[in-house]
């Protein structure tokens, strides 16, 4: 009897190994990937993407044209603004039952003072998908960089150190300045000019940073503005008077600005941070993205996040914003060397809530030292 069923049991269990076999070869889809596949095509069902972002040409460039190249099929519909008139289109907009934008890149300033409390932004971590993006140690300290104090709602991806001054080394020696209390040296009255701390900008950054820092403190920011620094809010005119020499030292300068006057053969130099002994702030520019909740288009609102995050995406960004990515792997050969954090330097991270939030106080007892 076993002898009569013998081979067709073994042609049964042939069979079995064969298929289990078969099948055990078959590449099976990883979770991130079944995942990041049906959000990609849910998200080419919705076919758009609706994204506030940094105004001008090349901030529009940058942050579409890439992307429906990689995702045909998904329009970016962008809107360029500066940060004051972001949030107020945001929140109009939401208080007549309209939910148009998706995905916001920006400043952290608006993210914080606006629209976070608003109730408006989606935690960030549960959109995340691609390993590529993920992994901590492909960031910058290791790990996803947030400004918000619970670290869910708005991550950054750039950061550059903020240089203290710029001078025109055929008129001051950089190396005579190692603090910032060298700035009330007798001989440089009249000759400081600092961009205007009253307003949103740099400067107030900086006076944020003077503020905060226990070195310097509201003792140092009484003396600096008794000196009557001359106050700008123009960048390039600031960084002009440096390379004429009407001025001597500009506080606060623009990066962008003073690279470009350089680069046509001025004497204009930024003075690196870490010459200073208190250092300076890091600052995120631009470079800090949040998911708006109630999108109308939230599966393409993941996917542009993920892509925005990888290296290729932060590579044409860097070049594009002239900000240092924090991803580990994006070049940094097209960065000013002044504005890349260094190992080993303390600073203060300006970005972050708790000096965010710190700025109405700031501006408050900026109102009672400065004179204009």
């Amino acid at each position: 009897m076993i002898e009569k069923y013998l081979p067709s049991c073994i042609c049964g269990f042939f069979l079995f190994f064969l298929f289990f076999g078969v099948a055990r070869a078959q590449p099976s889809k990883t979770g991130w990937q079944s995942e990041w596949d049906q959000v990609l095509g849910a998200a080419r069902k919705e076919a758009r993407v609706v994204v506030m972002g940094p105004p001008g040409a090349d901030a529009r460039q940058v942050l579409t044209a890439a992307f429906q190249k990689s995702f045909p099929g998904i329009e970016v519909e962008y809107n360029g603004a500066p940060g004051a008139k972001t949030a107020p289109r945001i929140l109009a907009e939401r208080s007549a039952g309209q939910y148009l934008i998706d995905i916001h890149v920006g400043g952290t300033t608006t993210m914080l003072e606006s629209l976070l409390p608003s109730g408006v932004l989606d935690p960030i971590r549960p959109a995340l998908i691609l390993p590529d993006v993920v992994e901590p140690n492909k960031w910058w300290q290791g790990k996803l960089d947030f400004s918000d104090r619970e670290g869910r709602y708005n991550l950054v991806f750039s950061t550059n150190v903020k240089t203290p001054i710029a001078v025109n080394p055929q008129n001051v020696k950089k190396e005579t300045l190692r603090s910032y209390w060298d700035l009330l040296d007798p001989k440089w009255q009249g000759k400081i000019v600092m961009r205007d701390p009253t307003g949103a900008g740099p400067g107030l950054a900086t006076a944020t940073f003077w503020y905060a820092d226990p070195r310097l403190g509201k003792e140092f920011m009484r003396k600096f503005f008794a000196a009557r620094p001359v106050l700008s809010q123009d960048d390039r005119q600031m960084l002009e008077w440096i390379a004429r020499g009407q001025y001597l030292i500009a506080v606060a300068p623009s990066e962008l600005h003073a690279t470009g006057l350089k680069a046509k053969g001025l004497s204009v130099e930024l003075v690196r941070a870490e010459q200073f002994k208190e250092s300076s702030y890091l600052t995120a520019g631009f470079g800090s993205v949040a998911l708006i909740n109630r999108a109308q288009h939230p599966n393409a609102a993941r996917v542009y996040l993920n892509w925005l995050l990888t290296k290729d995406a932060q590579t044409d960004w860097s070049k594009s914003s002239g900000y240092l990515s924090r991803r580990l792997d994006v070049a940094r050969d097209h960065i000013e060397p002044a504005l890349a954090p260094q190992d080993g330097t303390s600073y203060q991270a300006n970005y972050k809530e708790e000096y965010v939030r710190l700025r109405e106080e700031v501006t408050t007892f900026l109102e009672g030292i400065v004179k204009k």
